[in-house]
């Protein structure tokens, strides 16, 4: 029955013509990255700030590049194969374990009657295991090589498009023209210019990850922005399409295209126009800070869902939700998916601390890093700290790493300080009752790379936040090997499957899991698990969840033609009916077709550049 429903919701939302398409499950040309592409990653952030949207999109933009190095040798080795009469190579090579398809691929006419769960695609684009990355371990699919996967049955037109991409990947970060936005973002690392900056990131994408070659061959180019200190965040002053040079453009993935399109310039032309394939990856719940923290919340969360859905739609192909406690943005047209991943050093200490035969018997340290702010969960901080003392008859010590701009408010609600009254503390409401705040066994530590806390000394990582979408530094301490005590929330759903990830529901949910914690070792993690969190696996799910399949491109080609007539419609009805012409033409959401890589116009106005 569950099946038959699923059919009915996408015969509802496919045409007849669009749920017989032979082809219908197999990628578009346009979002194969199978094979070698040209890659601009763009983000709204930059090291040294070391926030979510400054180190992944870094790393992500340094595995594609290991990934296009991998498959120009792939493709190198197979053609000099063929040319040696050597094609029979691959015949005892490991096969592909899971084909690339879309969602529609599940409800599809075509599926196979023996697993009617399961679709295996026709198309002869397959997902590369996770060790797609060695060449010992040569991924291919009946034999071909995954580079050069149907490139017999390209176009003439895509034969000559492949040929042109030179594999080069870009990351477009921010530089931020004001000194003092670097003095207060970056600490002591203050740049006189951007040739400086960059040969931070090249030196810390080599040191600290570990990726030497990559951070050589990485092409960087920096956008004029400025930060703004009540949003939190990096905004571009100018267009950063413009900024970007044609003759590279092939793939384009987004880090946070709400927040990126926000302040677009009037008459910017959409990324989906300039680039083959865009990709939305989505980092930050906005909707619910502009709920619980904005003036007014309960009316700037729904104005601001409706502007991101505007501008997601606008300018992505394809949009990749990291959890789904998101709204959303593009219906039909996003995937629920972890693309993110860690750094090999976290992977590492936590085979260490799975070897140490004793155990930290005695002191298991508990601490939280992430950015100062309310937002990140201090306030249920206290609220857990309040309870844990009354149902134990003392506090629990935490170590807190970080800053932001609420660093100072937060500090004097943890360990007391002059408040307007003139008090040592502060008064603060929980759970019905205020009481005079006693100082808290909490010290602030300051801003730290979380790899600097791998040891022995921490063995619990506390993040009560509900605001997060998925949370880095869950999955670094994770990696570790150390505890988790974290919300039982959608935006932690990913990490339920790891044996050292403790989950609570309300207050004494929490007090009985740190108690867990402090009693006992966390249990090590499998080679499969750990694998789960690498950036080699997060890489080859976003080349899965890029996908866009033959009949979605053709829904949304349907689509964006209906809508383009509609408008047409209005508008000659309007040059004869003077009552419609005086009401105005309405205009319908910005819809991304393939067919002509135009959209329809749209209802909100740019807003002005700050």
């Amino acid at each position: 029955s569950s099946l038959l429903s699923t059919y009915t919701a996408a015969a509802q939302m496919y045409a007849q013509a669009e749920l017989e398409m032979e082809n219908g499950d197999e990628p578009t040309f346009e979002s194969n990255l199978m094979r070698i592409r040209n890659y601009h990653v763009v983000t709204t952030a930059a090291l040294p700030w070391m926030t979510g949207t400054g180190v992944n999109p870094l790393l992500r933009a340094a595995y594609l590049v290991r990934r296009n190095d991998e498959l120009k040798k792939r493709r190198s080795f197979v053609q000099n194969a063929v040319v040696g009469g050597m094609e029979g190579v691959f015949v005892d090579a490991k096969e592909f374990e899971e084909p690339v398809q879309s969602p529609t691929a599940l409800v599809s006419p075509t599926n196979s009657t023996e697993n009617p769960a399961v679709s295996p695609s026709s198309s002869s684009c397959c997902s590369l295991d996770y060790s797609c990355f060695s060449l010992s371990e040569e991924d291919t699919a009946a034999g071909k090589d995954v580079s050069l996967l149907a490139e017999n049955e390209l176009t003439e037109g895509q034969q000559q498009q492949q040929e042109e991409v030179t594999g080069e990947v870009t990351l477009v970060v921010p530089w931020l023209v004001e000194r003092s936005d670097r003095d207060m973002l970056y600490g002591g690392n203050v740049f006189e210019n951007m040739e400086e900056q960059e040969v931070f990131i090249r030196r810390w994408l080599s040191d600290d990850a570990g990726m030497p070659v990559e951070a050589e061959e990485l092409k960087i180019l920096f956008y004029p922005a400025r930060y703004h200190k009540y949003y939190n965040s990096i905004f571009a002053l100018g267009d950063i399409c413009d900024l970007i040079p044609n003759d590279t453009t092939d793939v384009c993935i987004l880090e946070e295209p709400e927040h990126l399109n926000w302040y677009r310039a009037p008459g910017s032309s959409s990324w989906t126009s300039k680039f083959c394939h865009c990709v939305g990856v989505i980092h930050t719940n906005y909707k619910a800070y502009a709920r619980d923290h904005a003036p007014a919340g309960f009316l700037a969360a729904p104005l601001l869902a409706g502007v991101n859905s505007l501008v997601v739609q606008a300018n992505c192909h394809k949009v990749v939700k990291l959890s789904g406690v998101l709204q959303e943005f593009v219906p039909g047209g996003e995937v629920v998916e972890n693309v993110h991943g860690i750094r090999e050093t976290f992977l590492k200490e936590g085979l260490r601390r799975a070897a140490v035969v004793e155990k930290s018997a005695g002191r298991r340290g508990v601490y939280f890093i992430g950015k100062l702010l309310w937002a990140k969960g201090f306030d249920l901080l206290l609220e857990l700290q309040t309870y844990y003392c009354r149902k134990t008859g003392e506090y629990f010590g935490i170590d807190i790493y970080g800053s932001g701009p609420d660093e100072e408010e937060i500090k004097r609600a943890f360990i007391g300080g002059a408040s307007e009254k003139g008090n040592g503390g502060i008064v603060y409401s929980f759970m019905g009752s205020s009481r005079q705040q006693q100082p808290l066994p909490v010290n602030f530590m300051g801003r730290l790379d979380h790899s600097k806390l791998a040891g022995d000394f921490y063995s619990i990582f506390v993040n009560p936040s509900l605001t997060e979408v998925l949370c880095t530094t869950t999955a670094e301490a994770i990696a570790m090997g150390k505890w988790v005590v974290i919300p039982s929330h959608p935006s932690n759903a990913f990490f339920e499957q790891f044996p050292n990830c403790l989950m609570y529901r309300n207050r004494r949910g929490f007090v009985s899991q740190l108690k867990t914690a402090l009693e006992n070792d966390p249990p090590a993690l499998s080679d499969e698990q750990a694998q789960l969190l690498s950036w080699e696996a997060a890489t080859m799910r976003v080349v899965t969840a890029a996908v866009v399949s033959e009949r979605d491109a053709a829904r949304s080609r349907r689509i964006t033609r209906a809508k383009e007539g509609t408008v047409l419609k209005k508008a000659i009805s309007g040059l004869f009916n003077p009552a419609s012409s005086k009401e105005g033409i309405p205009v319908t959401n910005h819809v991304a077709s393939y067919g002509s890589m135009t959209a329809t116009s749209t209802a909100m106005k740019p807003l002005p550049v700050q």
